[in-house]
């Protein structure tokens, strides 16, 4: 017999939207599937949500009638996809889904493949267990920079979740090679961008919020975060090069001072490079984790006649 491993098991991330907190009574009003499959899909005929339900996602019960399948088949529709099993399933806050999931399946005469499931509140939990704030999606979500529209739907919360996945595997493994007593840290990470005010500040803004984590998982550690240590250095004046040429001078000198380095973000910019190329020329142990998104400049709204 082949070994069930987590490489051999298709992956699915899954969030439900309910009509309350209670599954031998309410019901599954909405769908998020994310991972192996993508599919979003409401329910016509759940019934009336709770107004503490409504308070969080905000279903109109008219608009699931309207838009919404019957929940024999929306069932029918996510256990198409799951397949026969084994599957993993990944959800934040998973004893939830799983209970309502299971109550589902055995009001409609279903069977569900064999499921492992994953917890990403209980990762996070595991990885903070002392952290200053909740591991709530929504507030782990802000605290990692990302685009947080849609939350409380099912399928942004699903998006949400998959994309969490990644980043907490990999401070985990931070985690893991670092050990209780990691030193002095060093967090890379993009800050000029396009150059811009607005988008300096945007990155050490998203910078600080993943120092605050990386504070939490690693207790231990002293951060050297130059994104908020060179907060006073203006990269935007008319003397901006220079600036940064000796900002950029003094983040070698404090990479090398330090234990390790993380890079926040998958780009290596000029800066990143650099610094990184003195933590790899000193033997320093070089981690990589998610970062956050780059700001997207809005495109300028062009009047006819107006040049």
């Amino acid at each position: 017999m082949i070994p069930i491993t987590p490489y051999t098991l298709r992956q699915f991330v899954l969030d439900f939207e309910t009509t309350g907190l209670d599954p031998a009574s309410d019901r599954v009003l909405e769908v998020g599937l994310r991972g192996a499959d993508t599919w979003d899909a409401l329910v016509s005929d759940a019934g009336d949500a709770s107004e503490g339900a409504v308070a969080v996602h905000g279903l109109d019960p008219d608009l699931c009638r309207c838009l919404g399948r019957p929940s024999s088949g929306v069932l029918d529709g996510l256990l198409g996809r799951l397949g026969p099993g084994p599957v993993e399933v990944v959800a934040h806050k998973a004893a939830f889904e799983k209970r309502f999931l299971e109550a589902w399946v055995e009001r409609e005469g279903r069977v569900l493949p064999w499921i492992r499931w994953r917890c990403t509140l209980e990762q996070a939990w595991d990885l903070a267990p002392q952290a200053p704030f909740s591991c709530r999606l929504g507030e782990l979500a802000e605290l990692f920079g990302w685009p947080t529209e849609g939350l409380h739907g099912a399928g942004m919360d699903a998006t949400l979740t998959e994309r969490l996945v990644a980043t907490l595997d990999a401070w985990t493994e931070v985690r893991n090679r670092l050990g209780g007593e990691p030193g002095l840290v060093y967090l890379a990470g993009p800050l000029r961008g396009d150059g811009t005010a607005e988008a300096i500040a945007h990155n050490r803004a998203r910078m600080a919020g993943l120092a605050r984590w990386a504070q939490a998982v690693l207790p231990q550690a002293t951060l050297v975060v130059p994104h908020l240590n060179f907060a006073f250095a203006d990269e935007t004046g008319r003397r901006g090069d220079l600036v940064r040429t000796q900002v950029l001078r003094s983040c070698e000198a404090l990479v090398a001072q330090c234990q390790a380095l993380i890079q926040c973000g998958h780009t290596r910019t000029e800066g990143v490079a650099r610094e990184v190329a003195v933590a790899e020329a000193l033997g320093l142990p070089v981690l990589e984790v998610p970062g956050w998104p780059s700001l997207k400049r809005q495109p300028a709204i062009q009047v006819k006649g107006v040049a």
